[in-house]
């Protein structure tokens, strides 16, 4: 490298740190407390040693270490984790949540850290009828407290009969033992379950609700107003997109990019 151009970068090193740029420093021994769910695989879930694990995990993990930060994960029922941070309970939530009209009103918001379009997955027997149609007068699953059952809800009450769940695990236990004919969650979940064991003998049903709908885009939560780390969550999403450390635990869970 010619030696004006050495010295003009190492120069524009300089300038960067000067002005702050990149993720913004930590304070000495600072732990953020990161909320997740636990019950909601491949996101977050109880690996076999008891300890948090999914995408979720690792993602909160990635943004801790650029960040430099000590993260303290913690499980939390879906019902309950809006209301802990709004009560400070944890400073951050990372559990594949959407950003809603509501939810924004009472938390802010980090730019999206992946995409995902909600859909309908049944027994084989229905996978090649259109919707409405294949789900009238069936019983339709999701977890409650989601936009999910905010869609089911809205959208499919008058034509089939609608069970809530309190977590994930049990609406596929729903669907598993024949108490539900179809179940709605987001696609890459559904992937996840569709891969495995208990996935035989289901498949997708009719086509995924629209790209535009709140439930494509999932987005890290802080508490109203706590601009300070919303900035440098945002910074080190940037971060881990560009050096790496995403794309990593994305080839971790699937095979496809969910950015």
């Amino acid at each position: 490298m010619p030696r004006l151009a050495a010295l003009g970068c190492l120069l524009a090193v300089f300038v960067l740190a000067a002005s702050g740029a990149g993720p913004a420093r930590a304070a000495e021994g600072e732990v953020l407390r990161v909320a997740t769910e636990g019950t909601y695989p491949p996101f977050s879930f109880m690996n076999d040693k008891g300890e948090l694990a999914g995408f979720d995990v690792d993602i909160a993990r990635a943004l801790c270490r650029v960040l430099r930060v000590r993260c303290e994960l913690l499980a939390v029922p879906w019902g309950e984790i809006l209301d802990g941070l709004v009560k400070n309970k944890y400073q951050m939530v990372v559990a594949s949540m959407a950003k809603t009209p509501e939810r924004d009103r009472l938390v802010d918001f980090s730019d999206s850290y992946y995409r995902s379009r909600s859909a309908f997955v049944a027994r084989e027997t229905l996978s090649g009828t259109a919707l409405p149609d294949a789900l009238r007068g069936k019983v339709l699953v999701t977890q409650k407290g989601t936009e999910q059952a905010r869609y089911l809800t809205d959208n499919y009450a008058d034509i089939a009969d609608v069970l809530l769940t309190e977590d994930m695990n049990a609406a596929y236990d729903a669907l598993v033992a024949g108490r539900a004919d179809a179940i709605l969650s987001d696609s890459l979940q559904l992937y996840g379950f569709l891969t495995g064991p208990r996935g035989r003998g289901f498949d997708f049903v009719g086509e995924a609700l629209p790209a535009a709908d709140d439930t494509s885009s999932s987005h890290i939560a802080v508490r109203e107003g706590d601009e300070e780390l919303l900035v440098r969550i945002n910074n080190a999403l940037r971060e881990i997109r560009l050096n790496g450390e995403y794309d990593a635990i994305n080839r971790s869970y699937f095979p496809f990019s969910v950015y």
